[in-house]
């Protein structure tokens, strides 16, 4: 009988999962598989499982938000099992099932993580660290991970919202500006920016205008933004009009693909990895990982 791994975070989304777990378990068993169930302790538990565990199994599926899905990448590579996976989101945003249309219903996603209907998705490094969707630093991303737990499950989506409304003002532009340069695809840009980031996603924090509209997680490339601070009002009208429109207007904004690109800060920069505190550095190399993940979709 063949063997599933499944992880799952038993305090994401409110511990919605809980009501679904024995019902998970069915499906998985109902489809022929032998399963253990490993629910987390702490961060980097779930990680560390799957590093240790992943080449026993046929199939790692696990349960929980962008930050338990970074969990799984880091551990099924770390690993080196050509082990498939499954996930079944169960955060507050849930960016990557999003860009990858997976159901937010437990047992849906189960039936999907099951179906043996498998795509192979790019994943990241940054400064040797892999993440799975994106990396990011500026004013959107502090949200991610100085936003409350409980104040996420409470509000959802708005709670994200809120603190990036509350943010777009002029006054608080100088405070989130990070002098950097930007080397890409044989070029360099040395600006302000309020925020940037690179990845394999079609949101962020449930935000898709972040993202150009020919993103694709797939294509063995990152998708690049970087906004410029707004020097007046009227750039900052501009920078609104841009991400609405999603045309991404090269005055105000640098985007495009590549295989890596290198940031260079004037000072330390806290930067988010999928939604989490990835780390504070001045420096940051970035380079994709193409089609490394089998993932069930």
């Amino acid at each position: 009988m063949k063997k599933l791994l499944f992880v799952y975070n038993p305090h994401s989304g409110k511990g919605k999962i809980g009501k679904s777990l024995s019902e998970i378990v069915c499906i998985f068993t109902e489809a022929g598989y032998s399963v253990t169930v490993h629910p987390t302790s702490g961060p980097r538990d779930g990680e560390n499982f799957i590093k240790e565990n992943a080449k026993e199994f046929a199939l790692v599926a696990v349960a929980g938000g962008d930050g338990m899905l970074h969990e799984m990448f880091n551990g099924v590579i770390a690993s080196g099992a050509d082990v498939r996976c499954g996930y079944i989101p169960s955060g507050t945003i849930n960016d990557f099932a999003s860009s990858l249309g997976i159901s937010k219903i437990p047992e849906e996603a189960a039936k999907t993580a099951v179906s043996e209907n498998y795509k192979g998705v790019d994943a990241g490094l940054w400064n040797g660290n892999v993440f799975s969707y994106v990396a990011a630093f500026g004013m959107f991303t502090d949200v991610g991970y100085s936003t409350d737990q409980k104040i996420k499950n409470a509000l959802g989506p708005v709670a994200y919202y809120l603190d990036v409304l509350k943010d777009m003002d002029m006054k608080n532009f100088r405070a989130s500006s990070v002098h950097a340069k930007l080397t890409v695809n044989g070029e360099t840009y040395e600006d302000d920016f309020i925020f940037a980031l690179a990845g394999s996603t079609r949101s962020v924090a449930g935000l898709t205008s972040l993202i150009p509209e020919d993103a694709s997680m797939e294509d063995g490339l990152l998708d690049y933004t970087f906004i410029k601070t707004p020097k007046n009002l009227i750039e900052l009208d501009k920078i609104r009009n841009t991400l609405l429109l999603r045309t991404f207007d090269p005055d105000v904004i640098i985007s495009g693909k590549t295989t890596s690109l290198i940031v260079e800060a004037d000072r330390p920069v806290k930067w988010t990895l999928d939604g989490e505190l990835g780390g504070e550095t001045a420096t940051a190399e970035i380079t994709i990982l193409p089609r490394i993940i089998k993932i069930a979709v």
